[in-house]
């Protein structure tokens, strides 16, 4: 059942998407380009990369205290 709701979407997704044509894409993908040249944009980007970096390094240093090592 699942598989045909997922099939069917994506018939009706194609077939809305093509009816619309490709321009409506071209348009979001110029606003999001144009959004994301923004300088605060970017600085935002940067500061969410940071913060992910460090918690992911915080995070798997917390892991290596308490898991075992294994002896190979």
């Amino acid at each position: 059942m699942k598989k045909l709701a997922l099939v069917l979407g994506g018939a009706i997704g194609f077939v809305l998407g093509s009816r619309a044509g490709r321009e409506p894409y071209q348009r979001l993908d110029a606003k999001v380009r144009q959004l994301a040249g923004r300088p605060d944009v970017q600085e935002v980007v940067e500061k969410a990369k940071t913060a992910t970096h460090e918690q992911a390094s915080s995070i798997a240093h917390a892991l290596g205290e308490k898991l075992p090592l294994s002896s190979d």
